[in-house]
């Protein structure tokens, strides 16, 4: 058990330094990217990156991830399909309000890599400038509603006080 503990310890480490090195270190790959299996690197697919430059153009000129979602599944545009190591097909499925959300807050389209919170300089190739992407988290914040906190209401009901129970009162 303690040596199951330490190797998991110094994979996450590993996985971590590179991750701050810019390295993409696996997992599912964004729409817009194909992964280098032998340099271990996102590498720009042309036609998916085009979708993705027309999500963030269409929330700057919409400003709205539903209506975004709307246009895209007009044109007929899908999620990437991802195959699992079984051969069981993932995506491919149309765009929702919270997946173009997802979408807009991808730093990696930037040509970063989020580790932990903090962004670091990736090596991958940007799709979408800087100020593109900055512009869309305005408008994705200025667009956040925050939610209360439901109050408990002294009265429960309509007819509370004046209904009872026959049997037990």
């Amino acid at each position: 058990q303690f040596e199951r503990e330490i190797i998991s310890e110094r994979t996450r480490e590993k996985m971590g330094a590179a991750r701050k090195k810019g390295k993409w270190v696996g997992g599912m790959v964004p729409l817009g990217y194909d992964s280098d299996k032998v340099n271990h690197k996102l590498v720009i697919n042309q036609q998916e990156a085009e979708i993705v430059r027309k999500i963030f153009d269409l929330y700057l000129d919409k400003g709205s991830s539903l209506s975004v979602a709307m246009a895209l599944n007009e044109i007929g545009y899908t999620t990437k399909i991802h195959v699992g190591s079984g051969g069981k097909k993932i995506g491919g499925i149309k765009f929702t309000s919270s997946g173009v959300q997802l979408f807009i807050k991808n730093v990696s389209y930037t040509g970063k890599v989020n580790y932990r919170g903090q962004i670091y300089q990736g090596e991958h190739e940007r799709i979408v400038s800087d100020e593109i992407f900055q512009k869309a988290q305005e408008i994705l914040a200025d667009n956040r509603q925050e939610r209360r906190v439901a109050v408990t209401s002294n009265n429960k009901g309509l007819l509370n006080n004046i209904l009872h129970c026959k049997d037990c009162n």
